[in-house]
């Protein structure tokens, strides 16, 4: 598939349909294409590689979080309150700073919660100073642990 058509297949997808409905629709359109079966096996073998690779980078991403500690300063109330909350889109903006990989900026990467000292799960923003934990998603099925302490700007 070159164009995604409603009820037939995403573009870069391979699909099988009847001569006709590719001949009527598909052709004159610049919707699609044939391919040979060699080329399907090339796509497949490729798209494996590309998984490969992803879940390697993953791999080693997870093992670079591992232990470490996420420093963020906010400007905080005499009691710890922040000005402002800290969501998931600053603590991946920190980490990014902090631990440059192109992996954070991915389309899947993202923050799945976010846990107190106590093991409380954290609803929306961080509101307070104190040590935080994170996970997050690295792909569909590799999962990283952070440790963030959140201090107050002096």
């Amino acid at each position: 598939m070159l164009k995604h058509v409603a009820g037939t297949g995403q573009a870069g997808q391979v699909v099988m349909v009847t001569p006709a409905f590719f001949n009527n629709k598909l052709r004159p359109s610049a919707s699609a294409e044939m391919i040979s079966d060699e080329e399907v096996e090339k796509a497949e073998q490729k798209a494996k590689a590309d998984k490969e690779l992803k879940m390697n980078v993953a791999k080693a991403a997870q093992e670079e979080l591992e232990g470490f500690t996420l420093v963020i300063k906010r400007k905080a109330g005499p009691e710890g309150n922040l000005f402002g909350g800290v969501g998931a889109k600053a603590i991946v903006t920190e980490l990014d700073k902090q631990l440059p990989n192109k992996l954070w900026k991915s389309k899947g990467v993202k923050i799945v919660s976010v846990v107190d000292e106590a093991d409380k799960k954290v609803k929306g923003d961080i509101k307070h100073v104190g040590k935080f934990s994170a996970s997050i998603n690295l792909t569909s099925d590799t999962v990283g642990k952070i440790n963030i302490s959140l201090e107050a700007e002096k």
